[in-house]
């Protein structure tokens, strides 16, 4: 396990708010020197504690107008690997095995309801999903960037 110290923490709610900042940037708000930003920053990748970096993305505009998180059974024989192949599908922003009597939670973005649908029913319960629940999200008041 590594370290964080409060320093990298802070770093780390900086770039979690907006990945773009630049060391001197950061820097300015930590009353710290870009060079030590920099090096902190470099370890913190190294130690595989900042995994990477993303844009958050308007998927509206990009005409993707539904969006829904799908509960499931995973069928007998299915595992793991499994669960990545759905991930690859077009769509599919997160797969998670989670608690409960459905154990498989995905989030998946489509441009309309009918081909969210499709994508459920056509593309992802051959893969092995049984007992879908279906939701769809009507409003996002407090999101974060899948990574």
């Amino acid at each position: 396990m590594v370290n964080v110290d409060q320093m990298n923490r802070r770093i780390i709610k900086l770039l979690m708010a907006d990945g773009k900042m630049t060391y001197n940037d950061i820097a300015n708000k930590l009353r710290r020197s870009p060079s030590t930003v920099r090096d902190r920053i470099r370890r913190l990748e190294d130690d595989k504690v900042i995994l990477g970096y993303y844009a958050i993305v308007n998927l509206e505009n990009m005409g993707i107008n539904s969006d829904a998180i799908v509960l499931a059974k995973l069928a007998k024989g299915k595992g793991l690997e499994d669960l990545r192949k759905m991930k690859q599908v077009e769509g599919v922003r997160e797969v998670l095995q989670v608690t409960g009597d459905r154990r498989v939670l995905l989030r998946l973005n489509s441009r309309d309801n009918r081909s969210l649908e499709d994508t459920v029913y056509r593309e992802l319960a051959p893969m092995g999903l049984e007992e879908i629940e279906v939701r769809i999200v009507l409003d996002s008041v407090a999101s974060q960037p899948m990574v």
